[in-house]
């Protein structure tokens, strides 16, 4: 393949979203390009309109249901979820009502109605702190496309004649199902993230893709040739052929690297000396359980319910939990699954619950506080978990503690539950156990007391860094100074980790600290024997895990622990992994 000599070639900075290297001639993905301005506002005929409107409320269902099925044929259930989510937004008879009373009381077109409606919804969305739901923006927008397609009478053409790198605004769960998966070799979209439905199925179809968020889709030229690396987000646009055959090599070692990974996906997750380590997977999505069966993963260490909460921004109704923590306790029995409760409120809000915009949503009403607030919702969301409890091993975590008061409220509730729960005759594990967060100053100075209160502890290094250091991690400004390899951070791990031992309850770490190649032999010095974790990182992680014994990581411990500087202490474990381990430089 050959580079455009005459023009330049440009390197930029996106965010890698699924992992793999792509290298090929661009293929511009636009669905539509409608002037809205140029279609009728109000109409006459409102009854045409509202028939206009629920026929392509119909249509889109139906063209769910057949992407679903091609998905399935193609792939298995491992993605029915996302589709699942979709369509309960067309099911949604509040939202839907909403959009026909507006067509009937306002006069105004199907199409303008939808537009407007669906914009505000996916303005809530994007609007969100929390990256998580900010993506779920994405799907509102793409289900605005498809009614607005129908209403205009407009088809996609998802027709791909030679294999290329697929640019787009934005890609949904459908658009990715249709394209020929012989001629992709990647995404490169201006929205999205790692936990968008695209990028999920991305990664599950192990397709690279990169999120550039600088419009490219509107600068690159049809044809333009592209590399998109997923591993780091880097994207060249009409590379030289030096920067080709460059990037040919890291496909090749790269390649290797994961065929090596593969080899060792069913062995034992120990050292060289014999300790075993246990490796669990944080997941948001049910659709994830395929990544957390094909990593091998000991099992769920973090289930993120808040989706469950926001993606009709309202309250999921008892049943509803039930049927997904019911699913994903079957799927994965006999091995565990941590249900964390709602970490919701603050940045992350439902309608209905007299939420407002708080100026410090990170320090204000969430997760643990925001559900001892709201008993009723709290109480749904635990009589779903107990329910669930009979169908697999289920364990439930409580975000954000930061008092032992608070524990004992919460404990007060979940007695209540269980006791509503026998009065029904209906069954649950009733030594269904419980554990706390830890993740505040507060908690971790408590440690040794809390641990009399839990079952387990699992500690969150995300938010636990960020309120050690009293740095917003999501303040470009300050950013630069969020890192978890702070001696103040790591004096609070141990402690935390030192607390469960001397109290013999279990002990887990779930922040995106415990994935760092680097920081893996030097938690496991300070005692910790179990890490949860994105899926994609548990085979990086188990390699890691045997290619050390313990005394190397507890040397490593005590030699950094007398170490002033989170530098110093990061370039001192970069150090030992790049002598214990192959390819280090190859580690995502």
């Amino acid at each position: 393949m050959k580079s455009k000599e005459s023009q330049s070639e440009v390197v930029l900075d996106g965010i890698a979203t699924s992992p793999g290297i792509a290298i090929g001639p661009v293929y511009l993905f636009n669905p539509y390009s409608i002037n809205l301005s140029e279609l009728e506002l109000e109409v006459d005929d409102i009854e045409t309109e509202v028939v206009l409107f629920e026929k392509a409320r119909l249509k889109v269902l139906e063209q769910l249901d057949h992407s679903q099925t091609n998905s399935e044929n193609l792939y298995g259930s491992q993605f029915n979820e996302i589709f699942e989510t979709q369509k309960a937004f067309l099911n949604d008879n509040v939202l839907m009502d909403e959009i026909i009373q507006t067509i009937k009381e306002k006069k105004k077109s199907a199409v303008h109605t939808v537009t407007d409606i669906l914009s505000r919804k996916s303005e809530y969305f994007i609007n969100l702190e929390n990256t998580y739901f900010r993506e779920r923006a994405f799907d509102i927008l793409d289900l605005k496309q498809k009614l607005i397609l129908f209403l205009v009478g407009i088809n996609i053409d998802y027709h791909l004649s030679h294999p290329s790198i697929v640019i787009a605004e934005s890609l949904s769960p459908s658009d990715t199902i249709h394209f020929n998966r012989k001629f992709i070799l990647g995404f490169l979209t201006d929205k999205g993230g790692k936990t968008a439905h695209a990028a999920i199925l991305a990664r599950g179809l192990k397709i690279p893709a990169v999120v550039n968020g600088m419009n490219l889709s509107r600068l690159i030229i049809q044809d333009d040739v592209l590399i998109i690396d997923g591993f780091n987000g880097t994207i060249v646009i009409n590379p030289t052929n030096e920067t080709i055959k460059k990037y040919r090599r890291l496909q090749k070692e790269y390649q290797k690297f994961e065929d090596g990974l593969l080899k060792d996906v069913q062995s034992v997750s120990e050292t060289k000396d014999g300790e075993r380590i246990q490796l669990l997977a944080n997941i948001d999505l049910l659709e994830e359980i395929d990544a957390v069966e094909s990593n091998y993963a000991d099992g769920v260490g973090l289930f993120r319910t808040e989706n469950i909460f926001l993606n009709e921004e309202r309250e999921p109704s008892e049943e509803n939990q039930f049927n997904i923590y019911k699913k994903l306790a079957e799927q994965m029995a006999p091995k565990q699954v941590v249900i964390r409760t709602i970490d919701i409120g603050g940045d992350k809000l439902i309608e209905g619950y007299g939420h407002r915009r708080e100026p410090n949503p990170y320090l204000g009403w969430r997760a643990i506080r925001f559900c001892l607030d709201q008993p009723e919702l709290f109480k749904t969301q635990l009589r779903a978990i107990y329910r669930a409890s009979v169908f697999g091993n289920i364990k439930i975590l409580i975000p954000l503690v930061s008092s032992i008061d608070e524990v004992i409220r919460t404990k007060a509730i979940i007695r209540e539950v269980k006791e509503d729960l026998k009065e029904l005759n209906i069954a649950f594990n009733d030594t269904l156990q419980i554990g706390l967060m830890i993740e505040t100053p507060s908690a971790a100075i408590l440690s040794n007391t809390l641990a009399d209160y839990a079952d387990y502890f699992s500690i969150g290094t995300n938010d636990l860094t960020q309120y050690v250091l009293a740095i917003d991690r999501t303040n470009d400004k300050v950013s630069k100074y969020y890192n978890s390899f702070n001696p103040a951070v790591l004096k609070m791990v141990a402690e935390t980790i030192q607390a469960a031992r001397n109290k013999g309850i279990d002990i887990t770490l779930c922040g995106e600290f415990g994935a760092q190649p680097e920081a893996i032999p030097l938690l496991m010095g300070m005692g910790l024997k179990s890490f949860s974790m994105t899926p994609q990182y548990i085979l990086e992680a188990k390699m890691i895990i045997r290619s050390v014994n313990m005394k190397q990581c507890v040397d490593l411990y005590e030699s950094v622990m007398t170490l002033h500087t989170a530098n110093d202490i990061e370039k001192k474990c970069k150090q030992v992994i790049q002598s214990i381990v192959p390819d280090a430089q190859l580690l995502k």
